[in-house]
């Protein structure tokens, strides 16, 4: 009895990877009773491993895998893909190295091996560029049978990577993949700045490169940084607006394998929450450093709710 309901329960699971679903459509695919369906549902919200939207006036319910990130979930056949190419590249790099690849490694080994093999699997662009939605662990084993190429190819690959800190792999990648925005985060994260002419270049491509949605927080934050006029002052503050920037980042980069609505439900309060903490330093730090001489200026009175 106990296999039997956890054998549906883990059923109803790999059917809600591939995507959101209502009781109804659950109960068909699966081909078992409403009811049936209903109850299983909802131990797994009681866990927390569903949660249950209205769509168009159904229930529907949204898998939440709490090993991925944000809770995203991943196809079965793909979970199997990565896992294996993990397994791998702790294998090779072992071999190499002598020890553990890190994090920053087997996510861009995982973005080319994806690029090369045309994998369709799950891989953003994150804060620090692309980033698997299945978290490593580094317990990994082989689950799928890849051909000889494929593991060829991601012994190559993981040599090459993991042989680069993870500070020149980043930028590395940056490169081959023309993610401008990302070098200039770069620039501006190592940079020292004496004066407003050295970094307001930068801070007028990244206002031009930050995706639409973000333009007024990355212009509030530009004009801060002008304002206050010391870098070492406004740089910490640039880790909550690059956190806002790349969410969105994150979430346009995997809109082909998720969707726009499926990506909003698990994304949007994130979102949402990422940009409410950039603008709240933003302000705050205005409100503590911006001298009187800037009373006049429309930012400064914006801040402080003038």
């Amino acid at each position: 009895m106990v296999k039997t309901i956890s054998n549906t329960i883990n059923k109803i699971k790999d059917v809600l990877k591939d995507e959101p679903l209502s009781i109804s459509e659950i109960a068909k695919k699966l081909k078992i009773n409403w009811r049936t369906a209903q109850d299983y549902l909802n131990i797994l919200e009681k866990l927390e491993l569903v949660e249950k939207k209205d769509i168009k006036n159904t229930k529907t319910y949204f898998l939440r895998d709490p090993n991925n990130y944000f809770k995203l979930p991943v196809k079965k056949e793909h979970e199997k893909k990565i896992s294996t190419i993990y397994y791998y590249i702790r294998k090779f790099c072992y071999q190499r190295f002598g020890q553990e690849p890190t994090k920053t490694q087997v996510y861009k080994i995982v973005w080319k091996i994806n690029q090369k093999l045309k994998l369709g699997l799950p891989v953003g662009w994150y804060k620090f560029g692309p980033c698997c939605v299945q978290v490593y662990q580094g317990n990994e084993e082989k689950e799928y049978a890849f051909e000889s190429k494929a593991i060829s190819l991601i012994r190559e690959t993981t040599h090459k990577y993991c042989a680069c800190d993870n500070f020149t792999l980043q930028n590395q990648i940056y490169a081959e993949a023309g993610k401008k925005l990302y070098q200039i985060k770069e620039k501006l994260v190592r940079g020292v700045f004496e004066n407003k002419e050295d970094i307001n270049p930068l801070l007028m491509d990244l206002i031009k490169l930050a995706p639409r949605e973000t333009i007024d927080v990355v212009t509030d934050f530009a004009r801060t940084v002008l304002l206050i006029n010391n870098w070492n002052i406004t740089k910490p503050i640039f880790n909550s607006v690059w956190k806002y920037i790349t969410l969105i980042e994150f979430r346009n980069t995997l809109e082909d394998y998720y969707g726009k609505e499926r990506l909003r439900n698990y994304l949007e309060g994130h979102i949402e929450e990422a940009r409410k903490e950039a603008q709240l330093e933003i302000n705050d730090l205005v409100k503590s450093h911006v001298r009187p001489k800037h009373s006049q200026d429309k930012l400064y009175q914006h801040f402080l709710g003038k």
